[in-house]
């Protein structure tokens, strides 16, 4: 009955989809972004949703973040963050990183038990951005991470979406000297072979 609907949709020129309808999960990659609020404190989360607005070497990216989340409220409050980006030896920090509160559980020493290496790395200097500069947490074999200072934010539903200027680029451990992939990136079809991710 459903394909009749469409079927006769389609020949009076209306839609062809079915309304509400959802679109099929699809595989992204994974990332981290490490924040330091104007109190020192530094944290890490689990950002799904994140891609260059245009092209790959676009100096703009957006970072769609969870309302409400201590790392969503320091980007907020200091327009500055680092994007991880992390490879398939990273799937196991996505339950601590992602599944809890930095206001519960130090989320840093946690990675560290478990034998993830974290490395402090300055922001880059930009003239709109909060002095003085912070040293920001980076898990020393993600592939690389973006340094990122947030131009506008837009409301999106139960996330706020971050459109933001990529101040510089590093590439970190998870790239061999020919550019090849020590371990691969972490993707949401990984998360979820592995039962991570629903």
């Amino acid at each position: 009955a459903a394909v009749l609907k469409i079927f006769m949709g389609a020949l009076a020129g209306g839609p062809v989809g079915l309304v509400g309808a959802r679109p099929p999960a699809l595989s992204s990659t994974v990332y981290s972004l490490a924040t330091v609020d104007a109190a020192g404190e530094q944290n890490m989360n689990i950002v799904t949703y994140a891609m260059p607005a245009s092209l790959p070497q676009s100096q703009v990216w957006a970072v769609s973040m969870f309302k409400g989340t201590v790392s969503e409220g320091t980007m907020r409050a200091r327009r500055r963050g680092m994007l991880q980006i992390l490879s398939e030896s990273h799937a196991d920090l996505v339950p601590i990183l992602g599944k809890t509160s930095r206001r519960d559980v130090d989320k840093l020493a946690r990675a560290v038990e478990m034998g993830h290496a974290i490395v402090q790395v300055k922001e880059a200097a930009d003239d709109r951005s909060p002095e003085p500069l912070a040293h920001v947490p980076i898990l020393a074999g993600c592939i690389g991470y973006l340094d990122l200072v947030v131009e506008s934010i837009v409301p999106a539903g139960d996330h706020d979406l971050y459109m933001c200027r990529v101040l510089a680029y590093s590439p970190m451990g998870g790239t061999n000297s020919d550019g090849r992939f020590v371990s691969p990136p972490l993707t949401t079809a990984h998360l979820r072979a592995r039962q991570l991710i629903g």
